[in-house]
């Protein structure tokens, strides 16, 4: 098995090892991801290894799921061509396109936003449609919103609450009550990217084209899960993405999604303090935006 913390070059050697027929001149070592180690082999094939150790099966799962969504979708996704003997690894072709930051969003046309959000809403129409057999033959995992709520309020008040003023905190304590309301409302439950953000979303201006990678946190969940993300473009488009959308949902669901896109600030702060790469400065940006919007 690969260790994925192990350095780059043992990667590239477990790939030369592996697939002898690859040769490549150049690499990059994105360092930046949570839960993969990430090669890019010049700038034409991707390969990657989840950093937790998992199943043999971990790899071959989502790149079955992948293929299986293929099928169906319109949007560019990964495919695996290369999958490691013992599972550990796996790569597919580059996808093209740039990260659809806001602030490169902001820069599109009218015309560019709306192919996107149709594109998009299509894309979650498809997603959110998967029978839910297909994904737990995959063995994709199944939100516990209940426990997760549980961790938030004791890493928030735990962790985020000592670094924040008293009137943030306030705030905070009424978004939680809120969002626990929520826990006991019924939701529809689907296949979800799980974290459809914007470096998730690529744009390929050049095919008027969306491709969407990074499937690892991919469960079984809450629909309004996937919208929250798309807020960060502001309200108006992803009202517009949720018009066009076709899959299972709910009246409450774009209050959710709404929910949904604060709670990421919480996480932010929280994840920053436990470790992860990111910054609790980046957090609480977020919070103040989000929170006083």
């Amino acid at each position: 098995m690969l260790d994925a913390a192990i350095a780059p070059e043992l990667f590239l050697r477990r790939i030369k090892e592996e697939f002898p027929e690859i040769t490549w001149n150049t690499y990059r070592h994105l360092t930046h991801g949570w839960d993969h180690a990430v090669l890019i082999l010049d700038d034409a094939l991707v390969f990657r290894a989840p950093k937790a150790p998992t199943s043999r099966s971990d790899v071959e799962n989502e790149a079955g799921l992948l293929r299986h969504l293929e099928r169906k979708l319109e949007v560019g996704i990964p495919r695996y061509i290369y999958q490691a003997a013992d599972g550990s690894f796996g790569g597919y072709r580059l996808l093209p396109g740039r990260e659809l930051d806001p602030g490169t969003f902001r820069k599109l046309s009218a015309e560019e936003r709306e192919t996107i959000a149709g594109q998009l809403a299509a894309f979650l129409t498809s997603m959110h449609e998967t029978p839910k057999s297909v994904a737990q033959r995959r063995q994709v995992p199944e939100e516990d919103a209940a426990k997760d709520y549980e961790d938030l309020v004791r890493d928030t008040e735990a962790l985020v609450f000592p670094h924040l003023a008293r009137r943030d905190n306030l705030a905070i304590g009424s978004f939680l009550t809120e969002l626990a309301a929520e826990l006991d409302q019924g939701r529809p439950t689907a296949l979800l990217h799980g974290d459809l953000s914007g470096e998730h979303i690529l744009w390929d201006a050049g095919k008027r084209q969306v491709n969407i990678i990074d499937f690892s946190d991919r469960m079984l969940g809450d629909p309004a899960i996937d919208f929250s993300g798309l807020l960060a473009y502001g309200r108006g488009f992803a009202e517009r993405v949720f018009e066009e959308y076709g899959g299972p949902g709910d009246e409450r669901m774009f209050q959710r999604a709404r929910l949904c896109f604060k709670r990421i600030a919480l996480e932010t702060m929280v994840h920053s303090l436990q470790g992860y790469p990111c910054t609790f400065e980046e957090g609480y940006a977020e919070f103040k935006e989000r929170f006083d919007g």
